[in-house]
């Protein structure tokens, strides 16, 4: 069901709070009452920037020139509520870049102490991992809390985006890799 709302607000693949809205609308009275969170970026590489907009998903992370910040545009979850409202914001992707999305699972792993894994945590792996490609920081992320978890009692779901543009090349052909 959530694929097939996606897929009707594809109009709005550039404007993030626009397409969440929408898939909100078409899931609201549809989910027998479930929930959906979701993180939506749409990267506008012809202008050099992204667009960001989440629907009760963990805050998006940026590293960039080797400081991480959170990028938390949030609202409520998805299919709650009818009147729900989303926003976006909009940066310049720059040179170098790194985007990590992640679902909850990642945080909220806990370790034989019942202690979560964590936001700060996982922001320090980020930016460990800078000298790393997104497989090489996939595989850094996935074993840090795979080993600091003793059961694994939700998903572990994340994304590494990078925004690589040589010099010689025009802002409309960037490089990225995702993994």
């Amino acid at each position: 069901m959530l694929k097939v709302a996606i897929q009707s607000q594809r109009h709005w693949a550039e404007e993030p709070a626009c397409l969440l809205t929408g898939v909100n609308e078409a899931l609201c009275g549809n989910t027998q009452n479930q929930f959906v969170t979701a993180a939506y970026i749409h990267l506008g590489m012809d202008r050099g920037q992204f667009s960001y907009a989440a629907a009760g998903h963990p805050p998006m992370l940026l590293l960039r020139a080797g400081e991480v910040s959170q990028i938390a545009e949030n609202g409520l979850v998805l299919a709650l509520l009818q009147s729900a409202v989303y926003t976006s914001t909009t940066e310049p992707l720059l040179n170098g870049d790194r985007l990590l999305l992640y679902t909850d699972g990642i945080i909220e792993a806990t370790n034989v102490s019942g202690e979560e894994f964590g936001y700060e945590r996982l922001g320090t792996l980020l930016q460990a991992s800078g000298g790393k490609g997104t497989e090489g920081t996939a595989d850094l992320i996935l074993n840090a809390v795979n080993g600091w978890s003793c059961t694994q009692n939700d998903d572990l779901t994340f994304v590494v985006c990078d925004y690589n543009r040589n010099s010689d090349e025009r802002i409309s052909t960037p490089g990225l890799q995702a993994v």
